[in-house]
């Protein structure tokens, strides 16, 4: 539960930071380079194979290990799939629904597909995280190691992908991402500290699951924002709240994005 009010905590004083900083640059729509409906296409087949992926890992675990297991590491590790599993559904929906930028306005598309990548983004490094937990339970903890440096790497280069994509759509610039990388990570390794210095006891074996349904969470306001967006063409004040508010909806969840993530996986590897 601490590392639940540590989220929250973190999110209070960093989202305003990186708003601060963003509002130094101005939102730069100008072209991008793909065609977002024939990518949205992509998309959806992609993350229709990895909800199978999913489902499979909560299958494998309920029939091979229930009974042997620990119990907080089975209970982690099917939550954060079966959360993974609702979210690859969810997404696949959301991104085939890109609004048509000739009705809704360009930059109301470009937030919604912002908005889903970055859904899509969160449940990709929460189902691979949950393969730490995956192995815990199925007895192969002598692996664990190698996903130390595998996985921290992956999200690393997982976010130059969504750098690219965001400064693409002029939503937001790169260094903007990664001041908001920064300032997610600073925070999360101040609550590090202080839990591995002075609160020992605020390490908890439930910390993975709390942050998953933190992420859960963070992953429903993205999608009801994005999902609103369909509403653009009929209600001009939806289309305006977009236009004035969607780089900034952009940056908060980016925010949001990398410290969950970053939290998560210090919960996985049982540092807090």
């Amino acid at each position: 539960m601490w590392t639940l009010v540590a989220f929250l905590i973190a999110a209070i004083l960093g989202v305003p930071i990186v708003l601060g900083f963003s509002r130094r640059t101005a939102q730069q729509p100008g072209e991008y380079p793909w065609l977002l409906d024939e990518v949205s296409k992509l998309h959806v087949a992609i993350v229709g194979g990895l909800a199978g992926f999913a489902f499979t890992g909560v299958v494998l675990v309920v029939t091979i290990v229930r009974d042997t297991a620990n119990r907080a590491e089975l209970d982690t590790v099917i939550l954060m799939f079966l959360v993974a599993f609702l979210y690859w559904v969810g997404a696949a929906f959301l991104i085939s629904y890109v609004p048509h930028a000739a009705l809704s306005g360009d930059f109301v598309q470009r937030a919604h597909f912002s908005l889903a990548t970055t859904i899509e983004y969160r449940t990709v490094f929460l189902s691979w995280f949950a393969l730490v937990p995956l192995l815990q339970v199925n007895g192969f903890g002598r692996l664990i190691p190698i996903l130390y440096f595998l996985l921290p790497a992956s999200l690393l280069l997982g976010s130059l992908l969504l750098a690219m994509a965001t400064d693409g759509l002029g939503l937001l610039r790169i260094r903007e991402t990664y001041v908001s990388a920064a300032v997610a990570s600073t925070l999360t390794l101040a609550y590090y500290a202080i839990v591995a210095w002075f609160v020992p006891a605020a390490r908890s074996p439930y910390s993975a699951q709390y942050l998953t349904l933190v992420i859960f969470a963070v992953n429903g306001l993205g999608f009801g924002f994005a999902a609103l967006t369909s509403l653009a063409p009929r209600y001009e004040r939806v289309r305006h709240f977009y236009e004035r508010y969607g780089r900034s909806l952009v940056v908060t969840d980016m925010q949001l994005t990398i410290l969950s993530l970053v939290f998560l996986w210090l919960a996985v590897v049982n540092a807090v």
